[in-house]
């Protein structure tokens, strides 16, 4: 039998190969995961429909391979004991059978096939730990990042505890400043960073983009903010507000406001779509490149949901966690180039949206007030447009929106009460 890339989400057309998790020969069971594969939205594992034997596999880690194709051959000839059904192929690799797992004492790397998601797996390998050893909470058996994360803290601490009883030891002094990061001559281009590659390339190209620069004064912002965190500390709830959550609520009044800067573009038929819901992307920078999960529902969320989620997916994306609906249905995003000291900044308009906010560091400046030159908190922001759908008129209205928002936080709080 053929197993073939089907459409694992929205708009899938095709998917990079990224790791085989059998080899050919290997006797594999229904709904085992065989590869992993990277989309344009997320990396995800792909099962096995059928038990039986993988014979051939037909396109190689690093391959591009569209909906349709075939990935693989598997023998479906007779049933496969279980005991079968986790044996690797190679005999240097033996099948073992499942040990009883101590965390004082890590069962010897086996052969056996784990439940596990990408992200995990990826961990995994980093941190040299067999997943076999791990014992699971999740669906079916499945080994948790979670899982992960107590098994690696309970063999830190059984370290530590050997360690104490030694003879302390002096550490080497740690160098000044951190080498310089070496690059290899050539590098292929792989997994996200291809993704990422193919997405800015195509919007850049197809989308006759304009932009608005502009700042605003977050002076009293800044000062609110600062009030409520120190309040959320005495509570003890272990919350932080960043600029973010505002910016977000303050994006969704204005789109809601002026609803065209929120609608998605069908290119193919011609058509603006409005969505029912108003779901904001957030950019987020994780070792493999950038990200963009969506917040649903900001316009219905408290400031302090809102943060929660950002927090959340930010964390989910860097784990790469994330799953297809996370990163999906958005009508706006927001990227913050503050993060990392940008103060000015001009982002690409992600499709089928039609509008991004990148918002810069907020940095103490000159201005004139009353006659008079003082300091304030200043922020500058920029807004992309796909120049089809939006004019300037339309995003210089919703600029100016934001701006009222975000220097009167007030006015703010009383539009998402």
């Amino acid at each position: 039998m053929e197993s073939k890339l089907a459409d694992i989400g929205e708009g899938t057309q095709e998917a990079e190969i990224l790791h085989w998790l059998v080899a050919e020969g290997e006797a594999v069971r229904e709904d085992q995961p065989l590869l992993e594969v990277q989309t344009d939205k997320v990396t995800a594992e792909l099962p096995s429909p059928w038990n039986g034997v993988v014979t051939r596999r037909l396109r190689a880690e690093g391959d591009v391979v569209r909906v349709g194709e075939t990935l693989l051959e598997i023998d479906v000839a007779g049933e496969v004991a279980p005991a079968e059904a986790r044996r690797v192929a190679s005999p240097l690799q033996p099948a073992a059978p499942a040990a009883e797992v101590h965390a004082e004492t890590p069962p010897p790397l086996s052969g056996r096939r784990v439940l596990a998601s990408p992200a995990t797996r990826r961990r995994a390998r980093e941190w040299g730990i067999d997943l076999a050893a791990v014992p699971s909470t999740g669906p079916a058996g499945r080994v948790t990042p979670e899982d992960l994360e107590r098994y690696r803290a309970l063999g830190s601490a059984a370290t530590q505890e050997t360690q104490a009883a030694e003879p302390p030891r002096l550490a080497p002094a740690a160098p000044a400043s951190a080498p310089p990061q070496e690059l290899p001559e050539r590098q292929l281009l792989q997994g996200l960073r291809r993704v990422i590659a193919r997405n800015m390339t195509e919007s850049h190209r197809d989308i006759p983009t304009a932009a608005q620069l502009d700042d605003c004064d977050v002076t009293e912002l800044v000062a609110l903010r600062q009030g409520w965190n120190e309040e959320l500390e005495a509570m003890g709830t272990g919350e932080h507000l960043t600029l973010l959550p505002f910016v977000l609520k303050a994006a969704a009044v204005a789109i809601r406001r002026h609803p065209m800067v929120g609608v998605r573009f069908d290119a193919e038929r011609q058509e603006i779509v409005r969505q029912a819901g108003l779901h904001i992307g957030i950019a987020v920078d994780t070792p493999d490149g950038l990200i963009v999960p969506v917040v649903r529902d900001v316009d219905r969320l408290s400031l302090r949901q809102v943060a929660k989620e950002v927090a959340r997916l930010a964390d989910a994306a860097r784990r790469r966690t994330l799953v297809q609906g996370e990163t999906e249905g958005g009508v706006f995003s927001v990227t913050n180039h503050g993060a990392f000291g940008g103060v000015y900044g001009l982002p690409i308009v992600r499709r089928p949206e039609v509008a991004i906010l990148g918002i810069g560091r907020v940095r103490e400046e000159p201005v004139v007030r009353d006659g008079a030159i003082v300091a304030r908190e200043i922020m500058h922001f920029s807004i992309a447009f796909d120049h089809r759908v939006l004019d300037g008129a339309d995003v210089g209205r919703f600029a100016l929106t934001l701006r009222e928002l975000l220097e009167h936080p007030q006015r703010l709080l009383l539009e998402v009460q």
